[in-house]
């Protein structure tokens, strides 16, 4: 009840709000006030948005380089930011520049605020509101071979077909944690759990796994890569002797995408230790969960409308779906460095995520945008 009045306030105030990667239930993302998940990998529309603010309340957010980008200098450039955090050393250490910052705690600073009158927004909101339509999460620039299942579309689907009650794993790096992120729609009601902190490969199946032993009476769902998933696979024997209730999605890309993507980008594609062809060992994941007496199935369709899917989906208790993903699928937008004239490395701000957009489109959205950061 206590969150259903606070977001039916935030609604009344009319001042738009956005999540960081590890608050990302505290709001739906059906709430009429919310505009996405900005982040170096975060979602466009919301990006461009939060730096066009003239200003932003950051609430129990510590403002990490990942949040505002590496180019912090131009983080909400022609605005002010009001920080609230518990942590005093967050308000100084430097980075981004702030122009308050209160040593508070951010549901009582949230409540205050929530009983305010209502602001009159509507140019912004109905600007907001623009932008999130015109740039849509999933970017048509990503692309998917043939015979692959596309990442980005499996996720929007899964969005549809959870419960409220559903707890949801995104693993912690990678690309399927990027994915996720970036596309899953969070219901009311749910749990999206992640470590973002610490990024740890791992985490997945062991933070899984603690999610349903804590909350045995809901369904856990976990999306992890095939190499964040080899690094504590053995813990698949205590997930079915306890016949836990969790659904387990692998993105099996065949190793290490990230480090894949890394050393084609800088190194001009010579692999090493990222996939099977360059010295990294992964198991056979159709016979692997077959040892555990886990059943499983492999996806290679982004629909979800097998019915034999469904019934494993649905059913309690533990089992698997492997997902076959491109090896050389793409995950964009994102933040990229760029050469300056004296030759070192610039990360570009957070509203010029790449691919870049068509001029036409960029002069729409980038309309609050002071001249100087664009």
């Amino acid at each position: 009840m206590a969150a259903t009045a606070a977001l039916g306030g935030l609604a009344a105030l009319g001042m738009p709000v956005m999540r960081t990667w590890n608050g990302v239930d505290r709001i739906p993302d059906d709430h009429p006030m919310a505009f996405g998940r900005p982040n170096t990998f975060g979602q466009r529309s919301a990006n461009i948005l939060i730096n066009q603010a003239d200003l932003l309340i950051a609430l129990g957010t510590r403002l990490g380089l990942q949040q505002t980008g590496f180019n912090w200098q131009l983080f909400v450039a022609g605005g002010r930011i009001v920080q609230v955090d518990l942590d005093p050393g967050e308000l100084t250490k430097g980075h981004p520049r702030i122009h308050k910052g209160m040593v508070a705690d951010a549901d009582a600073v949230l409540r205050r605020l929530v009983e305010l009158p209502p602001g009159e927004w509507s140019e912004w909101v109905t600007f907001c509101r623009e932008v999130k339509e015109a740039l849509p999460v999933s970017e048509r620039c990503n692309h998917t071979g043939e015979g692959f299942v596309s990442p980005y579309r499996l996720v929007d689907r899964l969005s549809d077909l959870t419960r409220p009650d559903d707890l949801i794993i995104p693993c912690s790096s990678g690309n399927a944690f990027i994915s996720m992120q970036q596309v899953y729609r969070v219901k009311l009601g749910q749990r999206f759990v992640t470590n973002k902190s610490l990024a740890a490969m791992g985490y997945g199946l062991s933070g899984a796994i603690g999610a349903a032993f804590a909350f045995p009476e809901r369904r856990t769902i976990l999306v992890e890569g095939d190499g964040g998933f080899s690094q504590n696979l053995q813990e698949l024997g205590t997930a079915a002797l306890n016949g836990l209730n969790l659904k387990m999605f692998i993105f099996d890309d065949s190793g290490y995408a990230s480090i894949r993507t890394t050393q084609r980008n800088y190194f001009n594609g010579r692999y090493f230790g990222c996939d099977k062809k360059t010295g990294l060992g992964l198991p056979n994941w159709d016979k692997l969960f077959d040892v555990y007496d886990i059943p499983s199935m492999r996806l290679r369709d982004a629909r979800l409308d097998d019915p034999a899917f469904t019934e494993l989906f649905e059913r309690p208790g533990v089992a698997a779906f492997v997902v076959t993903v491109d090896p050389e699928q793409t995950y964009w937008p994102k933040i990229q460095s760029r050469l300056v004239a004296n030759g070192s490395l610039e990360s570009a701000p957070l509203h010029l995520t790449s691919p870049e957009l068509p001029p036409e489109m960029a002069a729409r959205v980038f309309r609050y945008l002071p001249a100087d950061a664009r």
